[in-house]
C-alpha cells in the first residue's frame, strides 16, 4: 500500500544578516570600497580611451578596439555591483574626480595599449586584493565571499589572458612589426570578440 505524499510547508530560509561590524571598521571599509569604485570607474575611463586609440584609421586595429571597449563596459558593471553592495551596508558613494595617475593616453601602437592594460588589470587585483585582506583580517566572511565571487577569479583570468595576449604580440614580431599587430587583430582578437 503507497502512503500519499505528505506536502511540506515551504521552508523559509532566513536572510543572511551581516554581523554586527564595529563602527570603525565599516567606516575604514566602506573608504576601501569607495577608493576600489574610483579605480574601476578610472579603469573604464582608460579602456575606453585605448578604444578610441585603436578605432583611429591610421591605427586601424578594430578587434582592438572593441577588445577594450569590452573591457571598460565590464568594469562600469563591476563598479555597480560594488557600488549596490557599498549600499547594502549603509555606505554612501564618495565619486571623486577621475584621476591621470600618470598613465599615457599617447599609445603607439597596439602592444603598448595591451601593456597598458595588462598592468592597469595588476593594478586593479592588487587592490581588490588589499581589500580582501581587510575583509578578512576583521572576519568579514559576507564581504570576502563577494570580493571571491564576483572580482578575484576574473581577474585572474584576464590577467592571464592579457599576458598571453602579450607573449603573442611580441613573438610575432611587434612593436616593430606592424603587420604583426594586424594578425593579431584580425586572427586572436577577432576570434576572441566573436566569442564574447
Amino acid at each position: 500500500m503507497e502512503q500519499p505524499e505528505m506536502e511540506h510547508p515551504e521552508m523559509v530560509q532566513p536572510e543572511m544578516e551581516q554581523p554586527e561590524m564595529e563602527p570603525r571598521y565599516l567606516a575604514e571599509s566602506n573608504a576601501a570600497i569607495n577608493s576600489q569604485i574610483q579605480l574601476q570607474l578610472y579603469a573604464a575611463y582608460i579602456y575606453l580611451s585605448m578604444a578610441f586609440f585603436c578605432n583611429q584609421d591610421e591605427v586601424a586595429l578594430v578587434n582592438f578596439a572593441l577588445y577594450f571597449l569590452c573591457q571598460s563596459q565590464k568594469w562600469m558593471e563591476s563598479t555597480e555591483k560594488l557600488f549596490h553592495f557599498l549600499i547594502q551596508r549603509n555606505g554612501s558613494l564618495i565619486l571623486g574626480r577621475i584621476a591621470d595617475q600618470d598613465h599615457r593616453h599617447d599609445w603607439c601602437d597596439g602592444l603598448m595599449a595591451m601593456e597598458c592594460a595588462l598592468h592597469l588589470e595588476k593594478t586593479l587585483n592588487q587592490s581588490l586584493l588589499q581589500l580582501y585582506q581587510l575583509a578578512n583580517s576583521k572576519g568579514d566572511a559576507c564581504f570576502c565571499s563577494f570580493l571571491k565571487h564576483h572580482f578575484l577569479q576574473q581577474q585572474v583570468e584576464i590577467i592571464k589572458e592579457m599576458g598571453g595576449y602579450v607573449t603573442n604580440l611580441r613573438q610575432l614580431g611587434a612593436p616593430g612589426n606592424r603587420l604583426a599587430e594586424h594578425f593579431f587583430d584580425r586572427l586572436t582578437l577577432g576570434e576572441s570578440t566573436k566569442e564574447n
